[in-house]
């Protein structure tokens, strides 16, 4: 045992396999938002029969591209579904990985303390399904890590420019955390050497490329107003730094790690310079909003980001391996990982069920899904099945309302007649423009939020019918 804790290299690369393993063995991979994805980056790339009818691409720059960018080089190689598994891996390898390296360019690499990220790499926002969010946030950290070894070399200006745009084309918000972060980072660097204040400014002016391209070469459509929600509320949406479908086992597991790092932090010794940077990252998750316009969940994209870099900035005082912590995290990483391997294959079936009943549909069907509330977010209602209508314009070219097409960063959009009745929250009131209704969960419906329908068929969590005139 103490020679296996000894091998850096085996533990890494133990828990990297665990990480991207679930990514290649299911058919059906549960993130909340994923068939969404999926079926765009299908649509966008021409690997849906017939669905041109409904649907079509306006290639653009937006600053959300890291799925779709992935996607596009891959699936020369491989298949789209192929692309989309490999960027699902790269994602959380990079979110593992990121960490490590923002860990040794801290301490030089004297000891692991970063294995603890990958406690984390699992977080709420990546099984939530922001895909491109959580890319982005990878890539953040190992830039964040070059920039702390490269700051002061003579290419640090153009190079950094140049990750800074890619961080952009990735997600907006990951470049805004990256930019955040090294402000802070150069403020405390200012104070700690002594520095004058426009010397670190200098050093910043990278980041005006990135903006000036967001500024004037994207999009700026937000829509809509601003809305908070409760302390309360914000504090339990912490507990999305550690995973999504079971708060109460979810709360549980990180209240386990701030007590274990509780115990043993007199053993524990914190980057100093990462102080600005991580009290940043917490004024920012007090500061904002739930949502902003049609951006949903803000604040709830930060706490992982605090994990991840804590995990980076933390280390043990001494060089000597601490394999009862170590066997902790490793311990509690691979029951987490074996309750999320479990949940995601027992949910097989009930996707499967649905394949199965949109088989019965005709090419090109127009569909209309109806759940109780649309705009409520149920992360312990398993399996998580609010996109799963998307899975009939993979099967049978279907047209469905509520894709992720027609919004202010995205690539597709929906034609004309259909782009009329496009919405995230579809109603019965829709009934009339759609041949067919998928009742999901029909027993949380109440007969007014359901057309006239004849029975085609259905599931233990779903109703099939005919739209009656």
């Amino acid at each position: 045992m103490r020679r296996f804790f000894g091998d850096t290299g085996t533990l890494y690369a133990l828990a990297t396999v665990l990480l991207i393993a679930p990514f290649f063995v299911f058919r059906d991979i549960p993130l909340y938002d994923l068939p969404n994805h999926r079926v765009v980056l299908q649509l966008l790339f021409g690997d849906v029969p017939d669905a041109d009818r409904y649907y079509t691409v306006e290639w653009r720059l937006v600053p959300n591209l890291a799925a779709a960018a992935w996607v596009a080089v891959f699936h020369h190689m491989v298949s789209i579904d192929g692309a989309l598994r490999l960027f699902l891996a790269a994602t959380v390898a990079q979110l593992f990985w990121g960490s490590i390296a923002l860990h040794h360019a801290l301490f030089g690499g004297r000891n692991r303390f970063a294995l603890a990220a990958a406690l984390f790499a699992y977080n709420g926002p990546l099984l939530f399904g922001f895909i491109n969010l959580s890319f982005g946030v990878g890539m953040m950290l190992w830039a964040v890590a070059a920039w702390i070894r490269g700051r002061d070399r003579p290419w640090a200006l153009p190079v950094f420019a140049i990750i800074g745009c890619l961080i952009l084309l990735a997600h907006v918000f990951a470049f805004a955390i990256y930019a955040l972060m090294l402000c802070a980072y150069e403020l405390g660097a200012a104070r700690e050497r002594r520095r004058r204040w426009h010397r670190e400014l200098v050093a910043l002016l990278h980041l005006a490329v990135p903006a000036a391209l967001y500024a004037f070469a994207m999009p700026h459509v937000i829509g809509g107003g601003i809305a908070y929600v409760s302390p309360l509320t914000k504090l339990s949406e912490a507990v999305g730094a550690i995973g999504f479908y079971n708060p109460v086992f979810d709360a549980a597991s990180l209240l386990g790690i701030v007590v274990a790092v509780g115990v043993a932090a007199h053993r524990l010794a914190f980057a100093r310079e990462m102080t600005l940077p991580i009290a940043a990252l917490a004024a920012a998750y007090i500061a904002l909003p739930h949502q902003i316009g049609t951006a949903t969940f803000v604040d709830y994209r930060v706490p992982p980001i605090i994990a991840l870099v804590l995990c980076a900035s933390l280390t043990w005082r001494d060089s000597r391996r601490r394999p009862r912590a170590e066997a902790f995290v490793l311990a509690l990483f691979v029951l987490r990982w074996l309750v999320t391997v479990v949940q995601f294959h027992a949910w097989q079936t009930e996707f499967g069920a649905y394949r199965a009943a949109f088989a019965q549909l005709p090419q090109g069907a127009t569909l209309l899904p109806l759940r109780r509330n649309p705009n409520i977010v149920e992360p312990a209602m398993h399996p998580p099945l609010a996109h799963v209508d998307a899975l009939a314009v993979s099967e049978r070219g279907a047209l469905v309302p509520d894709l992720f097409a027609g919004l202010g960063y995205t690539l597709l959009r929906y034609r004309e007649p259909y782009a009329a009745f496009a919405t995230q929250t579809p109603t019965a009131a829709l009934a009339a423009h759609f041949d067919y209704v998928l009742l999901i969960r029909p027993n949380e419906l109440s007969p007014a939020q359901m057309p006239r329908y004849r029975e085609l068929t259905s599931g233990r969590t779903f109703i099939l019918g005919h739209i009656e005139r």
